[in-house]
């Protein structure tokens, strides 16, 4: 099995997260070079652990397409800073999260004190996503430093990636943090 195809695994037990149209047309833009498509793989790369061997995959791919410089400076600039500050990208807890559509691979980080929702859009067009476990909870979108409440349903464009601390109403350690 090649690289490719390795990275297209998730993390449940080896089972096809993403539709193999949606990776391939992915990878396709990856190769164009297409913007949006390599910030995406450049997220990737930063908010998935490496110590699966799946996760690790999707990481090896970013590098190998060299997202990273590709990637505007401001852009990569906003991502690290985010990557820095946030522990649970770097040591937190990986859990799959299921939105109801396969061309969105969404998945939570954890650690103490923090819990960040990433959802990323892998399709070429417009995705819905379910947020309906969420709905209703208080929330902060780490890149574009607004705060907001979960809606039950959201819409990501094409490659859209949304990096999201979750936050409870008594959470008042995680309010202090907030940028």
């Amino acid at each position: 099995m090649d690289r490719l195809a390795r990275a297209r695994r998730g993390a449940r037990g080896g089972a096809a997260m993403i539709p193999q149209h949606v990776f391939d047309a992915w990878r396709a833009d990856l190769d164009a070079r297409e913007p949006r498509a390599l910030e995406l793989a450049y997220a990737l790369e930063l908010t998935l652990p490496r110590e699966n061997e799946a996760n690790a995959r999707w990481g090896e791919l970013a590098q190998a397409e060299n997202a990273a410089a590709l990637v505007s400076e401001d852009a990569r600039a906003l991502m690290q800073f985010a990557y820095e500050r946030y522990d649970a990208f770097r040591v937190g807890n990986f859990t799959p999260v299921e939105l109801g559509n396969p061309n969105i691979f969404a998945f939570e980080r954890a650690c103490a004190g923090e819990r960040l929702l990433v959802v990323n859009n892998l399709a070429r067009v417009l995705q819905p996503a379910k947020l309906t476990v969420y709905a209703d909870r208080a929330g902060w979108d780490i890149l574009n430093r607004v705060e907001f409440v979960f809606p039950p349903r959201a819409q990501l464009d094409a490659y859209e990636f949304l990096w999201l601390l979750l936050t409870d109403e008594d959470e008042t350690q995680a309010a202090t943090r907030l940028p």
